[in-house]
């Protein structure tokens, strides 16, 4: 009997949706990328590998290359706003749109990236 009841527990709680991710704060944020960063964007089973330099003065410039092979700028301007990332790149799908991104942490050096229920791929530093 106890054997049935912990199995019936266990999917239970497997039937649970995940635990919320945790997002960064506005001042963990701030005090991540204040002084710059070097980003590393997407990694193996992402779809997609690449850099951002992130400059304290508010911009950012770099690449990504998808696994495709193709090769797709990002420049534009950055800044923090609340709790969210907020960017505007020259090009690209989102050419000269605001998005603000949650970052939810994902490691001790990584977080998957956000923009409303939309997951953009993973950053890293």
């Amino acid at each position: 009997m106890k054997r049935i009841a912990a199995i019936a527990l266990i999917l239970a709680i497997g039937a649970l949706p995940a635990v919320a991710a945790t997002a960064m704060t506005g001042k963990e944020l701030t005090d991540l990328l204040s002084n710059g960063k070097e980003l590393i964007l997407g990694g193996p089973k992402e779809g997609y590998s690449g850099t951002l330099s992130i400059s304290k003065n508010g911009t950012a410039k770099g690449q990504v290359k998808l696994d495709s092979g193709d090769v797709i700028p990002i420049e534009g301007k950055w800044h923090i706003a609340g709790n969210k990332f907020c960017r505007t790149w020259l090009a690209g799908r989102d050419a000269g749109k605001q998005v603000c991104e949650t970052w939810n942490k994902a490691g001790p050096n990584s977080v998957r990236v956000m923009s409303g229920k939309r997951d953009l791929g993973l950053n890293s530093w």
